[in-house]
């Protein structure tokens, strides 16, 4: 690449984009695991790769990517092993992206060129000021923000369409609950919708061009926000982009926030290795100890996770103990965000929640196994225990049906189906007043709900009521 280019960009502002950036993916990365019950259900899978060219995702395959990816990237965050760990990621994402095309979109393969450049960015700086200051000179880095530039040119095209103009698409995608809605409607959506093409075009020439950062940053958070409060379902692909304008701060505002940063972390500095080895050891031990006994399938995610920690560890032998605590510390804070990622959001949840309605609708015998590791993670799940009293009533265990219905019933009081089901186990197997007391009960707690006002209604004149 001719060296007028590169982009230049100060030691600082690349850290704190690449800090923000990849935290943002390891947090992605651990809500992934979410969605991996979708692949391999059934046998059917479809690439996105003519030729059949990667290995066909499974449940447990891809809980283990996106698991070492949430891993790789925290460490690559933090700086360490980025010339190790960076590949490997955008390996591991491009697997993710290209093996099936069940839960992917078109900002997964955005992200995942961006990641492929980023492979090329320089992981020391290229050059030292006068003052002191670090500098690095990346033609990986231009390249990122004219992928970006050429991402928004390709949304405005798109857009260029009477639905779009008019305010009509725009009305359809904004949420109904959102108050976005009620601003844009207020501005008029077809005005709205024209502004929004305006901006992208704008943004196309200009974000790539850090001298017009004046024009490229206020509109290009302002896009992004906007999009965010319209709650379109996207992930996080709002905050990937925010992150990217990173890269066209000013220089001067990252360093003065670099500077406050570093004073207010000074006293750091004084805290002696042994201390920094001994939370390096404590943080490692308790969120292995989580994730290990997590109900998810996360033993391959620890152990290729610590060949991660433990390979950067022995690379920072040569440069002394306090780098290598610094890196096991790394790891640990790797570790905790995953597991904290997973005890504070619905991931497990919902990955058992998909495996076991995945199971459902194709009839596979795994079914049972899906309700209960949502019973390990959410004991009272009205979800599980309901359908568990399915599959029990299926197989003529109606006690047993009937105790899941009854935990189903103290759970959500209000949902009318756990009741109706109660009553049919009770009445399969010949306990009509029982079933009648079900009936009552349900209507008790909803009053007036029609279907089981109608099953009561059918029972009690055939039990002569």
């Amino acid at each position: 690449m001719p060296a007028w280019f590169d982009l230049d960009l100060s030691w600082a502002s690349w850290a704190a984009f690449r800090f923000v950036f990849f935290t943002l993916h390891a947090i992605d990365a651990v809500l992934q695991i979410a969605h991996a019950p979708r692949y391999g259900a059934g046998g059917f899978n479809v690439q996105q790769l003519p030729g059949h060219l990667l290995p066909d995702p499974t449940r447990a395959g891809m809980t283990v990517v996106y698991g070492v990816l949430a891993i790789a990237f925290a460490l690559i965050a933090q700086g360490v092993a980025v010339r190790v760990l960076l590949p490997i990621a955008a390996t591991l994402y491009g697997y993710a992206y290209f093996a099936s095309q069940l839960d992917s979109y078109q900002h997964h393969y955005l992200m995942w060129l961006v990641l492929v450049l980023l492979c090329f960015v320089p992981t020391a700086p290229t050059t030292v000021g006068g003052d002191g200051r670090r500098w690095l000179r990346s033609w990986a880095l231009r390249l990122v923000l004219i992928q970006l530039a050429i991402l928004y040119l390709w949304a405005a095209i798109a857009k260029i369409d009477p639905p779009w103009l008019d305010g009509t698409l725009l009305s359809l995608q904004i949420g109904k609950a959102t108050r976005m809605r009620a601003v844009v409607s207020a501005l008029g959506f077809g005005l709205v919708a024209k502004a929004v093409l305006a901006t992208e075009l704008s943004l196309a020439a200009t974000v790539w061009n850090r001298r017009l950062w004046w024009v490229a940053l206020p509109l290009g958070l302002g896009l992004h926000l906007g999009i965010e409060f319209i709650d379109l379902d996207i992930g996080l692909f709002s905050y990937f982009m925010m992150a990217c304008y990173l890269l066209v701060v000013p220089t001067g505002v990252i360093a003065l926030a670099a500077r406050g940063l570093t004073r207010a972390t000074a006293p750091l500095a004084s805290i002696p290795t042994a201390a920094i080895a001994a939370a390096a050891g404590l943080g490692l031990v308790a969120s292995l100890a989580y994730l290990v006994r997590h109900p998810l399938p996360l033993v391959g995610v620890v152990v290729l996770g610590l060949g991660f920690v433990g390979g950067a560890v022995a690379v920072a032998s040569g440069d002394g103990a306090r780098t290598m605590a610094r890196r096991a510390l790394a790891g640990a804070i790797a570790f905790a965000l995953t597991g904290a990622v997973l005890a504070t959001t619905s991931v497990a949840q919902d990955h058992f929640r998909t495996w076991g309605g995945a199971a459902r609708r194709l009839g596979l015998a795994d079914e049972r196994t899906a309700y209960r590791g949502l019973l390990a993670v959410d004991p009272s799940s009205e979800y599980a225990h309901y359908y568990l009293g399915l599959l029990d009533q299926k197989a003529g265990q109606y006690d047993a049906a009937i105790a899941h219905f009854a935990r189903a019933q103290r759970r959500e009081p209000r949902r009318e189906r756990s009741y109706l089901a109660e009553a049919a186990a009770q009445a399969a197997a010949g306990r009509t007043e029982l079933a009648i007391a079900a009936l009552e009960r349900g209507l008790a707690a909803i009053p007036g709900q029609p279907e089981l006002a109608r099953r009561l209604a059918a029972l009690r004149g055939d039990g002569g009521h």
